[in-house]
């Protein structure tokens, strides 16, 4: 009986050994398992964070200032008497189809003896009907020098006429001489713009053209 229940506590303890190694071996495993998921979930946010693109803003670029651009001195006046003499030319060949719509004033300085000389004998051919037609001949100018005084500011263009124009009066000719002659214009600097202020004839012929002597 004695032997019996020594085996029987026997029994007992090494089923109670066994219930607490059992119990400590699944204690055991669920801590290891909470450890490994914990640290794999931050070895994967790791992974992400390294592998995925940056989401912040990159930082912007700063482009070195483009070099200034050079500074170019403003053109002399005397650079351009030429295209405003070329302007001149075909504003005074039209003040001749049309006088009564010529502007005295855009190329003459108004007030001067030069612009009311030029304004009258205008105002002559609008009251007289004298007029040019377009293509019933030309005046070509041919510039040869073109001189300046930087005190005066004036410029002074030399050239050769020669000039085919009729003129009629009405339906009538007035005048359809084939002239030529030595000429000179004087451009006065004014108000920031080349103005027309006087007009020379040195010498001129009928029926000869000098333009070619």
């Amino acid at each position: 009986m004695y032997n019996k229940f020594r085996i029987m506590s026997k029994l007992g303890a090494l089923l109670t050994l066994c219930c607490f190694v059992i119990c400590g071996c699944v204690t055991a495993n669920e801590s290891n398992t909470r450890t490994t998921l914990h640290f794999s979930q931050i070895a994967s946010l790791a992974t992400q964070a390294t592998s995925s693109p940056d989401s912040s803003p990159a930082p912007q670029q700063t482009s070195s200032p483009a070099p200034p651009s050079p500074v170019t001195s403003p053109a002399s006046p005397f650079d351009l008497v030429a295209q405003k003499f070329e302007d001149f030319v075909k504003w005074r060949r039209d003040c001749g189809y049309q006088p009564r719509r010529c502007d005295v004033g855009e190329f003459t300085i108004l007030g001067t003896q030069f612009s009311d000389d030029f304004a009258t004998m205008m105002r002559d051919y609008a009251k007289n009907n004298i007029y040019a037609r377009p293509g019933d001949g030309e005046r070509k100018i041919i510039v040869e020098t073109i001189s300046r005084d930087e005190t005066k500011m004036t410029a002074i263009v030399h050239g050769c006429v020669y000039d085919t124009v009729v003129l009629y009066m009405g339906a009538g000719i007035y005048d359809d001489k084939v002239a030529s002659s030595l000429s000179s214009w004087t451009l006065q600097w004014h108000n920031n713009d080349w103005f027309w202020s006087n007009y020379q004839i040195h010498k001129k012929v009928y029926f000869a053209n000098l333009c070619n002597t």
